[in-house]
């Protein structure tokens, strides 16, 4: 490279920089100078050589410390016997950038930055997936709490084969495609391709004589069955979480977790809406004007409520703590009772002569601030 710049000055970068600031610090100058990017400019082709070169450099912590230590020269021969400045990148950008080879900056910067190694990583213990179960309570339950019964089936690592997947007496062996890497690489120079070995599926080994319990899986299923402790004040929907239960990990690994999501029926008397409880009771026309006292309902058993005098229909009383327990522990909600004025059918002759001699007074009424208010509305929208 002419002139022998420096490749911490190439990348802006400082000396002491981590090797995430490398990699940052890479990306973002390649992206600016790519090829694709720049059609025909020779300052930028040579600039993003230049780029790449350094982070070839840097980013290896073992050529990183020969360039500290020694510069550029201690790196003679490392790359093959030609150093980087034999390095022929012409091919590279042919057919739109790096000779066909990749086909779009998404491409190389798999490649780059790890992109082609997807594969399941060998021998490397994994939890278990996570499971989801269901189990149905009803109204009163979710307000107590309660412990409930739960089936739901599970994978196990298989007691025949003990997880290997192979049969009793025989073993895995080497990966003859990939000779145990467990990927597999194309292209020459500083860009290469890996992906994952499409035989053993980046594991390095495959079997030779799978377990005929589990048909090479490691892995068998079964039925478990938990009791799980619903906490009091949880809702319909929300999921109670029972770690280790889940299906069994890959290569030791831990199990993953049962989620139970909980469903809770409805209540013909009470609705619920967040930790508050709602109610509707009916009353009577003489007990809304004169008032009255009365047994409310509630989770907890009956509680005496007095109704005001000129109690009005859909009126709302609160009771506080009567509602539902926060499930989190912080506090209970409120049970609202409403009043519903229920207006008798089917009267008999006295009742309706008592209701006759009942509107003669109410003619008498002369504060009716409800009426007066519903006048006003209805005088504003005629002059309109």
């Amino acid at each position: 490279m002419a002139g022998k710049q420096d490749y911490y000055e190439i990348l802006g970068i400082p000396r002491t920089a981590s090797s995430e600031e490398i990699k940052k610090a890479f990306k973002k100058m390649a992206m600016k100078y790519h090829p694709d990017r720049n059609p025909g400019d020779k300052d930028a082709e040579e600039k993003f050589k230049k780029i790449n070169e350094a982070n070839e450099v840097l980013s290896d912590p073992e050529k990183r410390q020969i360039y500290d230590q020694y510069g550029e020269d201690g790196l003679k021969g490392g790359f093959g016997g030609a150093g980087m400045d034999g390095a022929d990148f012409s091919e590279m950008f042919k057919n739109g950038g790096f000779g066909g080879g990749f086909s779009n900056l998404g491409d190389i910067f798999d490649s780059m930055f790890g992109g082609g190694g997807r594969g399941r990583a060998r021998n490397v213990p994994q939890q278990g997936s996570d499971l989801v179960s269901k189990i149905v309570i009803t109204f009163k339950e979710s307000y107590t709490g309660i412990s409930k019964d739960v089936s739901f089936n599970r994978s196990s690592t298989c007691h025949f084969c003990n997880g290997t997947g192979a049969e009793k007496g025989s073993s895995r062996k080497m990966c003859p495609t990939c000779k145990g890497s467990g990927q597999l690489r194309s292209g020459s120079g500083f860009f290469s391709i890996s992906q994952t070995c499409p035989t053993c599926h980046g594991e390095g080994t495959i079997i030779e004589k799978p377990c005929t319990h589990c048909r090479g899986t490691g892995f068998l299923k079964e039925t478990k069955k938990l009791e799980v402790k619903v906490p009091a004040g949880i809702a319909d929907g929300m999921q109670v979480r029972v770690s280790g239960e889940g299906n069994a990990g890959l290569n030791g690994g831990p199990r993953g977790d049962l989620y139970v999501e909980i469903r809770v029926r409805n209540d013909d008397l009470f609705v619920r809406e967040g930790n508050d409880i709602f109610v509707e009771i009916p009353i009577t026309y003489s007990q809304a004007a004169l008032g009255d006292k009365i047994e409310v309902p509630t989770m907890d058993g009956p509680v005496d409520m007095t109704i005001p005098a000129g109690t009005q229909p859909n009126t709302k009383m609160r009771l506080k703590d009567k509602g539902f327990p926060d499930v989190h522990g912080r506090g209970k909600g409120v049970l609202y009772v409403i009043f519903k004025l229920e207006v008798p059918k089917n009267l008999s002759d006295a009742h309706k002569e008592a209701i006759q001699k009942l509107t003669e007074f109410e003619k008498e009424i002369k504060e009716r601030p409800t009426l007066k208010d519903y006048l006003e509305k209805i005088k504003k929208w005629f002059n309109k």
